[in-house]
């Protein structure tokens, strides 16, 4: 909700999941710039999603869309089992405003 709050001032178009496997039927129906995936979802959690996206995109010869993982800390055991996962980066909750679209800026012009 707060993510959508902040990015919904912004240029940016916001579609939401309500959970990983939602998430990972959206993205396999439509066409994304960037994805911010909360880890700790029901059904299935990010990380799981984030993995099953990396093979969707293998399978489908697609180039990686960027995915900001959101976790509840910031240890760095956490950034790690973000990228394994094959996101992008990882940010800690609370997220401030202008750390996300800063973030986003960055791994879109990558």
């Amino acid at each position: 909700m707060l993510l959508g709050a902040f990015l919904g001032t912004t240029s940016h178009a916001v579609d939401m999941a309500h959970n990983g496997e939602e998430a990972l039927k959206k993205f396999t129906s439509s066409n994304y710039d960037v994805i911010i995936m909360d880890i700790q979802m029901p059904v299935m959690d990010g990380l799981s999603a984030t993995r099953k996206i990396r093979e969707w995109e293998r399978t489908h010869d697609r180039t990686p869309v960027p995915v900001v993982a959101l976790t509840a800390g910031p240890e760095r055991s956490d950034y790690l089992r973000a990228r394994e996962a094959g996101c992008t980066t990882h940010l800690a909750k609370p997220i401030k405003k202008e750390l996300l679209l800063n973030t986003i800026s960055a791994v879109v012009l990558q």
